[in-house]
């Protein structure tokens, strides 16, 4: 071979290690893909914490038709609680990220590759085996459903430390043997209903709507790096899970914030997803579904902009690491 045609044949043979299908894929590749996917989002918390804090305390307010101002509630905590209050429960808030996207998250190619014939990631292109919609949906859900299963002692424990409502804890650990002493283990599995319902059809969306996103991306994006269709594809994401997300995401702070009878472990306010939808509708107006929408998406779209962000960065500098492998091999044939 020309020497040029030999670096062209190593360059496409690199490209092509950088797309391993799923199926084909070592359980060292894996193993990483799932732990990027829970460290990439547990290291956006930390920046996007503060906004879900507002948010919680917003969608929290006004039970029972109780008017509440809402507006100026990120200084409303800043001049009671301190700087500290924007961070209630960031550890446990990491711990959910993690738990909740290792799963939803790095669960979706593997689950996806199954689906699907020929499929190999978000990145792929039509001629790579883009999914169909409704493949991208039903996998987004069972993803969502799997994670929200893990993550809900944490987002239970989370919940109502932000709210600081109903429920006072003096930390995360002693949150956890309050709910346990009082309602039983099975208790950090309040509202778990809700939660999976919120996070199948956030999944759903986010996922199915960042693959569609990333796929147009690669395959139009040109000399623009791949962060880029990262950046785009994690906001657009954002952007539509927060309209479909919503109102099942305030049923959902609610439900898990609710003051519970110390005798039965029951909510006192609201029995089920329904009744609560019911009775917030009733007693506050359907608009009121949509509480601190623009919170949610204030902390949804950077959040997601940051995770998929990171998640991408690793991911190709793992397969970066399998990329060079690769290519020393062809060197030694």
């Amino acid at each position: 071979l020309h020497p040029k045609d030999s670096a062209g044949h190593m360059q496409r043979q690199r490209h092509q290690a950088s797309y391993i299908p799923v199926r084909g894929m070592s359980y060292q590749r894996r193993f990483s893909d799932m732990a990027f996917a829970g460290l990439a989002p547990a290291v956006s918390i930390l920046i996007t914490s503060p906004v879900d804090v507002v948010k919680a305390r917003i969608q929290a307010s006004g039970e029972g038709g109780i008017a509440v101002e809402t507006r100026g509630m990120l200084t409303k905590i800043v001049n009671k609680e301190g700087l500290a209050g924007l961070y209630r429960g960031l550890g446990v808030s990491m711990l959910r990220e993690a738990s909740l996207n290792t799963m939803r998250l790095g669960l979706y190619d593997p689950i996806m590759s199954q689906l699907h014939s020929g499929y190999r990631d978000m990145a792929s292109s039509k001629d790579t085996g883009v999914p169909p919609l409704h493949k991208r949906l039903l996998c987004g859900s069972l993803c969502g459903i799997v994670g929200s299963a893990a993550a809900n002692p944490m987002e239970l424990i989370k919940c109502r430390i932000q709210c600081a409502g109903h429920h006072t804890y003096a930390n995360s650990f002693n949150a956890f043997r309050e709910i346990v002493k009082h309602e039983g283990f099975g208790g950090l599995w309040n509202g778990a209903g809700v939660f999976a319902l919120r996070n199948a059809i956030g999944s759903a969306a986010n996922l199915s709507t960042l693959s569609a996103l990333k796929a147009y991306g690669m395959k139009h994006r040109g000399d623009s790096p791949p962060v880029v269709v990262d950046i785009i594809s994690g906001l657009g994401s954002g952007v539509v899970t927060t309209i479909v997300m919503c109102p099942v995401d305030m049923v959902k702070t609610r439900l898990q914030n609710q003051p519970v009878d110390p005798v039965s472990g029951v909510g006192t306010l609201y029995r089920n997803p329904w009744h609560a939808t019911t009775k917030i509708v009733r007693t506050e107006g359907i608009g009121s579904l949509y509480k601190g929408f623009t919170w949610l998406f204030v902390r949804t779209g950077p959040h997601y902009v940051l995770t998929f962000t990171i998640f991408g960065i690793l991911r190709r500098w793992a397969g970066g690491r399998a990329e060079e492998s690769v290519a020393e091999d062809l060197q030694v044939q």
